[in-house]
């Protein structure tokens, strides 16, 4: 939690260092600007930059460029069984000349619950409670008009899957495979290192397994810190379909070297729809697969969620 705390503060206090400057327009940089834009008064219009590699702009631009971007879904079931799922991301980005940095915060939150067994039916019986906090840290260098080098790190914070920390540390480069107005599609590989610690309650499940004469059906348990060598593989897609509405694709994949039955990769698609210059409504469908879940744990491979929301976009 101290990692989460440090990453909200980091963000709100870059936003309060930065929210003076101006501000980047919200328009597509490749289309004609709009009657009384900053291009009549000499500005430039940049448009959605932190989508773009600094070397599409001739010149580059030498001000300091900054976008914060947060997003909110919500779902709530009621009747036999309630379910509540909060989802929210914010994400920082800010760029000098080729040099860019983008911080991404996201926080999903759970709660489930049904009626109890008479004779106690009014009241609820909880079956899940969970929170997953990660962060990614991202930093780019701009070495053509097309390609970058990026390092960057992810970590993860999940006690449904009882994951006290998860960090990968990644480093490669990425492609512009196409730039066309109204479609932007990039790729990136890396090699990736990895470690993961569990919680104390899975280290104390697998002794009692031990005491059962149980713990040979649990493969790969390692007491202290997982240490892992991987690819991690990523994409993303932006097509616009008109000025106020655009449509979103990105999956990320990671493998273990040393075995190839370890591996995950997450997916989502979605969509913005403009309705003010700095307001957006939002939906997605996203899906998480790993496919080397712990046996202790007998955890689902698949997790699939559909979402609705808003996004404030500045």
């Amino acid at each position: 939690m101290k990692k989460v705390s440090s990453c909200i503060s980091c963000l709100l206090i870059m936003s309060i260092l930065v929210f003076p400057l101006s501000s980047s327009a919200q328009q597509q940089g490749d289309e004609q600007p709009a009657a009384g834009s900053g291009a009549e008064s000499g500005k430039p219009d940049l448009g959605e930059w932190w989508l773009r590699n600094p070397l599409t702009y001739k010149p580059v631009p030498e001000d300091f460029l900054y976008h914060l971007e947060a997003t909110y879904d919500w779902t709530r079931n009621t009747g036999n069984q309630t379910d509540d799922n909060h989802s929210m991301s914010a994400q920082l980005s800010l760029r000098k000349k080729i040099f860019t940095y983008n911080i991404r915060y996201t926080f999903d939150k759970q709660n489930s619950a049904k009626r109890d067994d008479p004779p106690n039916q009014e009241r609820d019986k909880i079956l899940r409670q969970s929170t997953k906090h990660e962060v990614h840290n991202d930093f780019r260098v701009a070495l053509t008009d097309r390609l970058f080098f990026s390092p960057g790190m992810f970590w993860l914070e999940d006690d449904y899957a009882q994951i006290k920390d998860r960090n990968t540390y990644y480093a490669g480069f990425g492609y512009t495979v196409i730039r066309q107005p109204r479609l932007l599609v990039n790729v990136f590989g890396a090699y990736a290192y990895e470690e993961l610690d569990y919680i104390s309650d899975y280290h104390e499940i697998y002794a009692l397994l031990e005491d059962w004469e149980k713990a040979n059906e649990v493969k790969d348990y390692e007491p202290g810190t997982k240490k892992s060598n991987m690819i991690y593989l990523y994409e993303d897609v932006r097509f616009y379909l008109t000025r106020s509405v655009a449509l979103n694709h990105s999956m990320k994949y990671f493998r273990d070297i040393s075995d190839g039955d370890k591996y995950r990769w997450n997916f989502s698609v979605g969509a913005d729809f403009k309705i003010t210059e700095h307001i957006l409504g939002t939906v997605s469908y996203k899906e998480d697969y790993d496919n080397a879940p712990e046996t202790i744990m007998g955890l689902r491979k698949r997790d699939t969620a559909i979402g609705a929301g808003i996004k404030l976009s500045f």
